[in-house]
C-alpha cells in the first residue's frame, strides 16, 4: 500500500512542484506564504491527504516533452525528493491529440495507469488525482478514471492572470523554496471533489475478464522497493481496458438486483430491502463490523454513538422501570409545592431519616429497607407525597440513593443472575410508590418521551397496569388517560400502550384489567386510540397461562394484540401455553424457547416474534458476558442461535430505569452477550424486526420501515 498521486504533463514542468508542493510540505512548503496557508492546511486535513510516496505522470510522446522531463528531474535532485517515487509514463505514437482515435488511445493509456495505481495504493492507503498538466481531454480521462476506480481527491491548481506573466520567469532553484510574498498567491491548489470506487468494482459477476488481464505488461512490472526515476514507453495499439469497462457498463441494470438475490437467498431473514442495494464492499462491511466485544473505551464510545443514531423501535418497556435514580428525583421535585404543604407533619420524620443517613452505611441500610413503608409512613400525608419528600432528601447525593437501592449490583460484575425477586424489588421505590399522582405519572411519561426521542425510537410501546398506580386517589381509568395524554404529546410519533395483568394476582382482579381495558375501548379518546394490547406479566410460577385463558377471552374476541411474559424463569411449557392458550403474537423473553425445537419451528413458520431483553435478562437469569470475566461459566445468550435459526428476534429493554440502560445500549449488550459480538447487519435485522413486529396498522407499519430505512442509509452515508 502506498500513498499515491497520478498527474498528466504537457510542456510545463512546474506543475509537479505546484502539486507537490502542496501535498508533501515537508519536501518543500511552497505555499508557506500563501495569505490562506492556512485553509490549504485544513483542506489537506479534511481529504486526509499525507506526503505522497508514489508519483506517476502520464504525458505524450511530443519530442519537446523531453525538455520538460529533463527539468523535472534536475529539480527532483535540487528538491532531495529521493524519498518518493517517479514513474514518467510516456505514451507511444501520440505526439498530439489531433483524431478520435488518439483521444481514445489515450483515454486508455490514463485509464491503466489509474487502475495499476489504485492497486498499489490499496488497501490502506490513498489514491490522489490531478487534473492539472496536459491537454484539457487528458483531465477529462482522469475525471472518468477517478469515476471507476475511485480516488481520495481531486486536485486542481488555479492562477491570478496578472500574476502569471511574472510567475513563468521562475526557474528551477526558485521552486526549491517557498514561494517569494509578492507571487505567493499567484497560483492556489484545490479540491474539486473526491470519488467512491464504482460498485460495479465489487461484482465479480460483472467482470467479462479480470481487470488485470487488461494492463500492458509495461505497467504490471514489480516497482523497487525504494524510490527512484522510473520511466516506461507505453505503447497502446487497442483499448482492452476501455472495452471490457463499457462492457460492464452496459450490464450494470441487472447487476444490483441478482447480486441481492443471491444474497437473500443465503440467509435465513431478510433484512431492511434497501441495504442489499448498497455496494458489496459496503454490505461486507455491514457483516464484518462486529459490536459489543472491545473493551477499548474509545471502540465503545463510537459504537454507542452509531447506535444512539440508528431508529428503533421499542416493544417491550414497563412504565414502572423506567427511571434512573436522577430521574426519580426529577419527578419527586415535581411535588415539592405539596410537600411544603405537608411539611409540619414530614418533618420530624424527614429529619429521623437525615440522621440516619449521616450515620449509617447506605447499602446496609438498603438492604434492609421495605422500600413500601414510604408509602404512608406519616398520618394524613397521602401518597406519594412521603416518598417525594423522602426522594428529595438526596437531591445533592442521588449515588448515596443509587447504593441505598442497588447496593453489591451498582458493580456489574455483580449485577449477574440475581433472580427475579431480586430485580423487581430493585423497582419497588420509582415504580408503585412514586407513580401514585397525576404530577408523578405526567412527569415520567413525558422523561420516557425525552429518552425514546433522544435515542431515535420511531415506535414505542409502553406496558403498564394502571390499577398499580391508584393508591394516590386516581382512578385506573384516570390513571390510564393521564399516561395516554401524555405519551401520545411527548413520546415518539408513533407510541401505543398495552395493559399488563399480572400472575401474581388473584383471577378477580385480572378481571378487573380486562374490565378496564374493554370500558376504554368501548369510548371515544386518546387512550382508546392507544390502547393495542395486552400482557400476561410477573413471576411465571405465580399462575400458568392455561389458568388465565377464560379471564383473557373477552379481549381475544376484541382481536387485541397478545404479547406474553414467558420463558423468561419457566421452562419452554411457559411459552408453549402462551401461544396455543392465549395465542400469542409475541413472546416476552423466550429464554428456555431452544428446550422445545419443534416450537421453535413454529415460532418460525408464524413469525411470532420474541421480544428479547439483554440488559434484564442477564441480570435476572445470568447469562456469559464478554466484559465481564466472572460471567465466563455461565451459558451462553440464546439470541444469535434464534437469528441464525431466522426467528423473528427484537431487542428491548425492559425496564431501562432499574436495569440502568437505555434504549442503544441494549444493542450493545446483545453484542457483548454474544460471544463473537453482533454484526452491524445482525443490528440492522433486530431493528428491522422491531418495526415489522409492531403492534400498530399496516400503513403505519409500512411507513414506519421506509422511514427507519431512510435513516439508516443516511446514517450510512455519513459513515461507520
Amino acid at each position: 500500500m502506498a500513498r499515491v498521486l497520478i498527474t498528466t504533463l504537457g510542456r510545463n514542468w512546474e506543475i509537479v512542484p505546484e502539486i507537490l508542493g502542496w501535498t508533501n510540505p515537508d519536501l518543500v512548503d511552497l505555499y508557506a506564504n500563501h495569505p490562506n496557508q492556512a485553509e490549504l492546511q485544513s483542506l489537506r486535513v479534511e481529504y486526509g491527504i499525507e506526503p505522497i510516496q508514489s508519483l506517476w505522470i502520464i504525458t505524450t510522446d511530443d519530442p519537446q516533452i523531453a525538455n520538460a522531463l529533463e527539468k523535472l528531474q534536475d529539480w527532483r535532485v535540487k528538491v532531495g525528493a529521493d524519498h518518493v517515487r517517479f514513474h514518467v509514463v510516456q505514451v507511444s505514437g501520440i505526439q498530439d491529440l489531433s483524431s478520435l482515435a488518439e483521444c481514445r488511445r489515450m483515454r486508455e493509456a490514463i485509464h491503466q495507469v489509474v487502475f495499476r495505481a489504485y492497486n498499489e495504493a490499496e488497501p490502506e492507503g490513498s489514491l490522489v488525482l490531478s487534473l492539472t498538466g496536459g491537454r484539457k481531454t487528458m483531465s477529462s480521462d482522469m475525471q472518468a478514471a477517478a469515476a471507476f476506480f475511485g480516488c481520495r481527491a481531486l486536485i486542481h491548481v488555479v492562477g491570478r492572470d496578472h500574476k502569471l506573466g511574472q510567475f513563468k520567469s521562475l526557474d528551477i532553484q526558485d521552486f526549491c523554496r517557498p514561494l517569494p510574498s509578492d507571487l505567493a498567491d499567484a497560483i492556489t491548489p484545490v479540491v474539486v471533489g473526491r470519488h467512491a470506487p464504482s460498485p460495479l468494482m465489487d461484482y465479480p459477476e460483472s467482470q467479462p475478464r479480470p481487470l488485470g488481464q487488461c494492463i500492458h505488461e509495461r505497467l504490471q512490472v514489480e516497482l523497487p522497493p525504494v524510490a527512484s526515476w522510473l520511466y516506461c514507453k507505453l505503447p497502446v495499439d487497442h483499448t482492452p481496458l476501455l472495452d471490457t469497462l463499457e462492457e460492464w457498463l452496459e450490464a450494470a441494470s441487472n447487476l444490483a438486483a441478482n447480486h441481492a438475490s443471491r444474497i437473500i437467498q443465503n440467509e435465513t431473514s431478510a433484512n431492511f430491502l434497501a441495504l442489499y442495494s448498497l455496494p458489496p464492499r459496503t454490505i461486507e462491511r455491514l457483516k464484518q463490523t462486529a459490536l459489543g466485544t472491545s473493551h477499548d473505551p474509545q471502540r465503545k464510545k463510537w459504537e454507542l454513538d452509531l447506535l444512539r443514531r440508528l431508529p428503533k423501535a421499542e416493544l417491550h418497556c414497563h412504565l414502572g422501570g423506567i427511571l434512573t435514580v436522577e430521574e426519580m428525583i426529577e419527578v419527586a421535585e415535581t411535588l415539592r409545592d405539596k410537600i411544603e404543604q405537608h411539611q409540619d407533619a414530614l418533618q420530624p420524620w424527614l429529619d429521623r431519616w437525615k440522621s440516619r443517613l449521616d450515620t449509617e452505611d447506605p447499602v446496609r441500610l438498603g438492604s434492609a429497607m421495605d422500600w413500601k413503608e414510604l408509602r404512608r409512613p406519616v398520618k394524613n400525608v397521602p401518597e406519594p407525597i412521603p416518598a417525594a419528600a423522602f426522594i428529595l432528601l438526596f437531591q445533592s447525593c442521588p449515588h448515596v440513593l443509587e447504593e441505598m437501592i442497588y447496593g453489591p449490583y451498582c458493580k456489574p460484575e455483580n449485577f449477574v443472575g440475581v433472580g427475579f425477586e431480586a430485580y423487581e424489588r430493585l423497582g419497588d421505590l420509582q415504580g408503585s410508590t412514586l407513580l401514585q399522582g397525576e404530577e408523578t405519572l405526567r412527569a415520567a411519561c413525558r422523561i420516557l418521551g425525552r429518552k425514546a426521542r433522544n435515542h431515535r425510537v420511531l415506535h414505542l410501546e409502553v406496558r403498564c397496569s394502571p390499577q398499580n398506580y391508584t393508591r394516590g386517589g386516581l382512578s385506573a381509568r384516570r390513571v390510564l388517560e393521564i399516561i395516554a395524554d401524555q405519551l401520545a404529546a411527548h413520546g415518539p410519533e408513533s407510541t401505543v400502550l398495552l395493559l399488563i395483568g399480572s400472575r401474581h394476582r388473584k383471577l378477580s382482579e385480572l378481571r378487573e384489567s380486562v374490565a378496564l381495558a374493554e370500558q376504554v375501548l368501548g369510548e371515544k379518546g386518546t387512550a382508546s386510540r392507544m390502547l393495542v394490547g395486552f400482557d400476561l406479566a410477573g413471576n411465571e410460577k405465580a399462575q400458568e397461562a392455561m389458568e388465565v385463558r377464560e379471564v383473557f377471552l373477552p379481549l381475544m374476541e376484541r382481536c387485541l394484540h397478545a404479547t406474553i411474559h414467558a420463558g423468561e424463569i419457566a421452562d419452554a411449557t411457559s411459552i408453549w401455553q402462551a401461544v396455543y392458550e392465549l395465542n400469542a403474537e409475541r413472546i416476552g423473553h423466550g429464554l428456555t424457547l431452544q428446550e422445545h425445537p419443534h416450537l421453535l419451528e413454529r415460532f418460525r413458520d408464524r413469525r411470532i416474534a420474541v421480544e428479547m431483553c439483554p440488559s434484564s435478562n442477564c441480570q435476572i437469569v445470568g447469562f456469559r458476558d464478554a466484559h465481564l470475566p466472572g460471567s465466563a461459566p455461565l451459558s451462553v445468550y440464546p439470541l444469535a442461535d434464534y437469528l441464525k435459526k431466522g426467528l423473528r428476534v427484537t431487542v428491548n429493554t425492559d425496564n431501562p430505569g432499574i436495569s440502568r440502560t437505555d434504549f442503544s445500549n441494549e444493542y450493545h449488550r446483545a453484542g457483548r452477550l454474544t460471544p463473537t459480538g453482533l454484526s452491524l447487519w445482525d443490528v440492522l435485522l433486530l431493528i428491522r424486526n422491531g418495526f415489522k413486529a409492531a403492534f400498530t396498522e399496516a400503513p403505519t407499519r409500512h411507513h414506519l420501515l421506509r422511514k427507519a430505512e431512510t435513516v439508516i442509509l443516511q446514517v450510512l452515508e455519513e459513515g461507520f
